[in-house]
């Protein structure tokens, strides 16, 4: 599956966002801070009315070691659903699950799902580039958008590494291999 990035200006907002090709899917990474409020479940909801033809999942943004992470993971999930092998019912819980390095969907969402008072990230995808716009335009009008939450860093790689049981991340892995990793981890999620 090829990858290509496209630069979008938002209608509403300057602000740069970038969408990926992924096949005939369109995709866009929004890294967001800090959100507060009570029911983030209502913040999902409500993005997912704007439009019916988006797919979006929320992630805590501490379990993304780098955008880079996030498409890889996305690409298993997207071959996953085109083959019919996915793990959850749905696209978007099927990536949740493979971030979060689990086949257990309350534990993917205790920990990987969006959370108050944490930086997350938005993940959408759509067939259809204006629908796709809408939801980035809205989300931009919304929340404090910053990309750069999505980097790898140490914490990161360490908060991953307890999670998954993985006691010497940090002597054995570079960034790289880290990353290579975690997605032969996702990959490895099956029913």
């Amino acid at each position: 599956m090829s990858l290509r990035k496209i630069k979008v200006e938002t209608l509403k907002k300057t602000t740069a966002v970038e969408i990926y090709e992924l096949g005939d899917t369109l995709v866009s990474i929004i890294g967001i801070h800090a959100i507060r409020i009570k029911d983030t479940g209502k913040i999902i909801d409500d993005l997912r009315y704007i439009s019916n033809k988006v797919v979006l999942q929320a992630i805590d943004a501490n379990i993304v070691y780098g955008i880079e992470h996030i498409i890889e993971v996305l690409k298993i999930t997207l071959e996953s659903e085109k083959r019919k092998i996915m793990v959850a019912s749905k696209p978007e819980m099927d990536l949740l699950l493979r971030l979060s390095c689990t086949d257990q969907i309350s534990r993917a969402l205790r920990y990987g799902g969006l959370k108050n008072n944490t930086n997350n990230c938005f993940i959408i995808l759509s067939k259809d580039k204006r629908e796709l716009l809408k939801v980035i335009d809205y989300i931009q009008r919304s929340f404090e958008v910053n990309n750069a939450i999505l980097k790898p860093s140490k914490a990161k790689r360490k908060m991953i590494s307890h999670n998954i049981g993985l006691t010497t991340a940090s002597k054995i892995f570079n960034d790289h291999l880290f990353m290579r990793y975690l997605l032969e981890r996702a990959s490895l999620i099956t029913k």
